[in-house]
């Protein structure tokens, strides 16, 4: 790791060109308030998350911890983000340092980091939760991950640079050093390590960058999502979506977890919310179960849970006709939550791992006609000459991966697809 001087850290904030230079200047200033932030990957492992927990108990040791001096939250991340400590839940080093034991590693396979950033800002950085950003506290992040994400960051980065916060970000493993450096603030502020125990054994550099850096923040914090404050995407729209999630033994519990990551990988992109985007979900083998309809919930993060809670259902017979049958006749009506009679786009999305038992090309068919974009994303032993029949359908869209763990890498294709207006007639209600 290479060393590099504190004071030039004082100039790190015209590197951004896209930062517009008054909106924060930074200096090195020993102590002080701060709003300390952990945003740590769960899935490093336990030997590695030991570590962490001992770095933050001897990082807090020498300063006093507590709403007039600095505070410290904790969130992890896999898949989705999940909150541990808030910055205001501990109000002294000795209560923060009593729940630090708390913190433990999770298995995983798939980490979203954007997702993640999104999270820290939206529902960390707010006044309500401890944070002083509007008093002009110096607001800290240090992004701790072992895997490179499996979602976009450069977004969520952004917006975090834009509010001021300052961003530090240590990789191990497969980390990607290059996503790390469009997330951190600055390429200084990027701790690549073989692994995290070296690390936060020595930790002198992440030591002085968080004790040090400060700035002159934002005094307002954005109140829009990152999808709608970033320059370059465009998921503020309205969609309803249905996902429709092939539960057989084809899939497997194995492969499920890639699966349900795929399905959160595409809604953490998504602008939900009841004027925006709704999602809706069922999962199918021989019969289809509905696991939440279009109106079941209001926010991205209830569906990223109920998600990730998935278990999959089992058997050997894959009806998807009957399937898409039920999605038609079920989810996308008024009485679910469905919106296609104030013409919004009307999306389902079905994923599927093997061979279906019955004929399906009628009603794929008629999900076009019906006006709903359709799209078939598949992997395992699914019939690749079956799905593309039905990709003969003008707009009916197929994918395939020949490995479930691909599949979550899949949601940057099909997002553009999603928003996508597509020209139909107006669909009458059906029965």
């Amino acid at each position: 790791m290479k060393k590099h001087p504190l004071l030039l850290w004082a100039f790190i904030g015209i590197l951004f060109v896209e930062i517009p230079p008054p909106l924060y200047s930074q200096e090195v200033v020993a102590g002080g308030n701060r709003d300390i932030v952990f945003l740590v990957d769960s899935t490093m492992g336990s030997l590695s998350m030991v570590s962490l927990r001992d770095f933050i108990k001897r990082f807090v040791e020498p300063w006093i911890v507590g709403p007039n001096a600095v505070q410290v939250g904790i969130a992890l991340f896999s898949s989705s983000p999940s909150l541990q400590m808030d910055l205001n839940s501990h109000g002294t080093k000795e209560s923060l340092v009593a729940a630090l034991g708390e913190i433990k590693a999770t298995p995983g396979q798939t980490v979203n980091i954007g997702a993640a950033l999104d999270f820290v800002r939206s529902n960390m950085l707010q006044p309500e939760k401890g944070s002083r950003l509007q008093q002009g506290v110096p607001q800290l992040i240090l992004l701790v991950t072992s895997k490179k994400s499996s979602d976009v960051v450069e977004q969520p980065a952004w917006a975090l640079k834009q509010m001021g916060v300052l961003t530090l970000a240590a990789g191990s493993r497969a980390a990607d050093e290059l996503e790390l450096k469009q997330i951190a603030l600055a390429d200084q502020l990027v701790f690549m390590t073989r692994d995290f125990k070296s690390l936060f054994g020595n930790p002198r550099e992440i030591v002085d960058a968080l004790s040090t850096l400060t700035g002159v923040t934002a005094t307002e914090v954005p109140s829009e999502s990152v999808e709608a404050i970033s320059p370059t995407t465009k998921t503020k729209v309205a969609r309803d979506i249905v996902f429709l999630l092939d539960g057989s033994d084809h899939v497997g519990s194995g492969n499920f977890p890639s699966v349900r990551d795929f399905i959160i990988n595409v809604v953490n992109r998504l602008d939900v919310r009841p004027e925006g985007v709704q999602i809706g979900l069922m999962q199918f083998a021989e019969h289809p179960k509905v696991e939440f309809y279009l109106k079941s919930y209001d926010n991205k993060q209830d569906i990223v849970n109920r998600t990730s809670e998935l278990s999959l259902s089992g058997g050997s017979v894959l009806n998807t006709g009957a399937a898409l049958n039920s999605a038609l006749i079920h989810m996308f009506q008024q009485s679910s939550g469905s919106r296609r009679r104030q013409g919004v786009q009307q999306v389902l999305v079905l994923i599927t791992g093997g061979p279906a038992n019955d004929q399906f090309n009628s009603v794929a068919d008629k999900l076009v006609l019906d006006g709903v974009l359709a799209i078939t994303v598949s992997s395992g032993q699914a019939d690749e000459n079956q799905l593309r029949s039905i990709a003969l359908i003008p707009g009916f869209m197929v994918f395939h991966k020949t490995n479930f763990s691909d599949l979550p890498a899949l949601a940057e294709l099909i997002i553009p697809l999603i928003l996508t207006d597509v020209d139909a007639k107006e669909p009458e209600e059906i029965s």
